[in-house]
């Protein structure tokens, strides 16, 4: 019995498949097999790509949100105020 699907019975007892097993390298050494070589780079990696640093110049200068939201304000009046008064 199969531990991962009960009804089939064991490939063993059946003789039908063999064992399965790693060869070691010394092994494959021995026959005569040439090793695969892998070279170091693998593929793209994001963390190796150069960081981009922003311009050197001026800082950006800080926004003044009560403006933004002063200037916010005032455009939605004025829509309101578009959308009340027929054209």
């Amino acid at each position: 019995m199969s531990k991962h699907n009960p009804n089939r019975s064991d490939p063993k007892a059946d003789g039908s498949k063999p064992d399965l097993s790693l060869e070691d390298t010394v092994a494959q050494k021995i026959r005569g097999v040439t090793p695969r070589i892998k070279s170091g780079v693998s593929g793209y990696n994001p963390y190796d790509a150069a960081v981009s640093k922003p311009p050197i110049g001026d800082p950006p200068k800080p926004t003044d949100l009560r403006k933004l939201s002063e200037w916010i304000r005032l455009t939605r009046q004025v829509a309101a105020l578009k959308k009340d008064k027929p054209a």
